[in-house]
């Protein structure tokens, strides 16, 4: 029998509230736990950066979450263009 090795990965109470309300506020209606496990290093990694680090990607605290899931909903104002870090 194959046993996959465990990875735990922990994340801040906060982080996580803002994960649960931003798919609340998608209105989706599915279970976004394969979404978020999929990309939580990405957010992990973002999260982690300071504000003058995300500013200088063209980010703010508040955009980790929608710029991570970009690709998986519509946004009606169109792609956002980035600039390269």
């Amino acid at each position: 029998m194959l046993i996959e090795p465990l990875h735990l990965q922990f994340v801040r109470p906060g982080l996580r509230t803002r994960i649960d309300l931003f798919f609340a506020e998608k209105g989706q209606g599915f279970n976004a736990a394969s979404y978020v496990r999929e990309r939580l290093p990405s957010i992990l990694r973002l999260d982690a950066m300071s504000d003058a680090d995300l500013a200088a990607c063209g980010l703010t605290r508040a955009d980790i979450l929608p710029f991570v899931f970009e690709d998986c909903f519509a946004d009606p104002e169109g792609p956002k263009q980035r600039p390269m870090a």
